[in-house]
């Protein structure tokens, strides 16, 4: 069954919005991205100045390759391998143990307030968006938009892009509920 062509609109806007965005927060501060590279302990030093560029500029093309609305299956498997890549990233680090540095999916809001650990949420999170963009490969039915189409998917993309913050913020929500427990479980383990 061939997908709608008003949910290739849509994902198309989605992964526009999220790519442009993630590379301009990347862009910002260059410096700072390159020492969540680093922490990841994954490459080079003598790389982490060269990926921390290439990282948001990649995301930049695909941003605005999904803008123009071509649905190619290229930039459809080229974003996949990108989440891929960060999602085996987060992976290994979690598997090593190495979950009290930023994940580099959007800082946060403000440089002295607690990063985004890495977690397996994290995780859940970029297969949900591989899987998303995956769909994309599936033929369309060609049909041609309307306004309502336009207007529907707008609304859509609107509620996603609210649903996709509202998730981030839980993770980040459960990171701090976690390190206020994470005192009173010590006290607890003195007293014993």
């Amino acid at each position: 069954m061939p997908l709608d062509t008003a949910i290739h609109f849509l994902i198309s806007a989605l992964f526009t919005v999220l790519l442009l965005g993630a590379s301009l927060h990347k862009f910002s501060d260059r410096l700072r991205f390159q020492g969540i590279l680093s922490a990841y302990n994954l490459l080079p030093s003598a790389l982490l100045s060269t990926v921390a560029l290439a990282i948001p500029l990649l995301e930049l093309v695909l941003g605005l390759a999904w803008m123009t609305g071509l649905q190619t299956a290229f930039i459809a498997l080229a974003t996949a391998l990108l989440l891929s890549t960060y999602t085996f990233a987060i992976a290994i680090n979690l598997i090593r143990g190495n979950t009290e540095i930023d994940c580099g999916c959007g800082f946060s809001s403000s440089k002295d307030s607690s990063f985004h650990r890495l977690s397996p949420g994290l995780l859940a999170r970029n297969i949900m968006l591989i899987v998303l963009v995956l769909l994309t490969v599936l033929p369309s039915n060609e049909r041609v938009l309307g306004v309502l189409d336009y207007l529907s998917a707008g609304m859509a993309g609107f509620g996603l892009l609210l649903l996709y913050g509202a998730f981030n913020q839980l993770l980040a929500n459960k990171q701090l509920i976690d390190s206020w427990r994470k005192p009173l479980l010590q006290q607890g383990d003195d007293h014993a």
